[in-house]
């Protein structure tokens, strides 16, 4: 088995288990959300439905190859999952799993976006359907960040000390933390950012949160 990766950030790790747990929400999440907006969909958002299909169908794939895998390396290595690190080929799985994830979402928001009318479906269900986007959103950029913060030379956030426990690394909820805060304020964080590429994250998720937030809740509450 391809040795672990060394985090580039001193005492910062990514523990397969708890990725795979976060993952398996996003999953439920999105199957869900998948369901609900092809029951309304119409001509105009036909194309944006199709990509979202084939995203969530690939991450779904992924998914369930990286459990197997990851299930049969634990039980040959007699370790819990939860404990295990992060080996260079799932390091990819789990990049391109992400990748296929947030296509999705952004897909599902395009279609929502998109579509003329909204009619289909009442006030209440649209709402539980913003609350599906902005879970997943939320979810999927908490595990983006982590893998930023843990794998970018340098690291990509610079976080407040921990009062009580000053030397700890900071964890995955930790990042869940920044990614909603991300989502709710559209601004900075109490959290630095250090590197480009983290900037840009975090600039995806703002334009993201201002779409569900902003334009497809006025979409509800007009009705359309």
């Amino acid at each position: 088995m391809t040795d672990a990766i060394t985090p580039t950030t001193d005492g910062h790790s990514l523990r397969v288990g708890v990725f795979m747990i976060v993952v398996a929400i996003v999953q439920v999440f999105d199957l869900l959300l998948d369901r609900r907006i092809d029951h309304f969909t119409n001509e105009d958002g036909r194309a944006f439905r199709d990509l979202a299909n084939l995203a969530g169908d690939s991450a779904s794939v992924l998914f369930v190859v990286l459990l197997v895998i990851l299930a049969v390396v634990a039980f040959r290595d007699r370790r819990p999952l939860t404990r295990m690190s992060t080996p260079r080929w799932i390091l990819i799985m789990m990049i391109v799993f992400l990748g296929c994830a947030s296509l999705n979402v952004l897909m599902n928001i395009a279609t929502l976006v998109v579509s003329p009318s909204l009619k289909g479906a009442s006030q209440t269900e649209l709402i539980l359907d913003l609350a599906l986007l902005y879970g997943s959103t939320t979810l999927i950029f908490s595990l983006w960040y982590q893998l930023a913060d843990v794998y970018l030379p340098g690291g990509a956030f610079e976080f407040p000390p921990n009062a009580a426990h000053p030397d700890q690394a900071p964890q995955w909820f930790d990042y869940l933390s920044l990614s909603f805060y991300t989502n709710s304020t559209f601004g900075p964080t109490l959290e630095s950012v250090k590197t480009r590429p983290a900037k840009a994250l975090k600039m995806v998720q703002t334009s993201l949160s201002l779409i569900v937030l902003v334009v497809l809740i006025a979409r509800i509450i007009r009705g359309i």
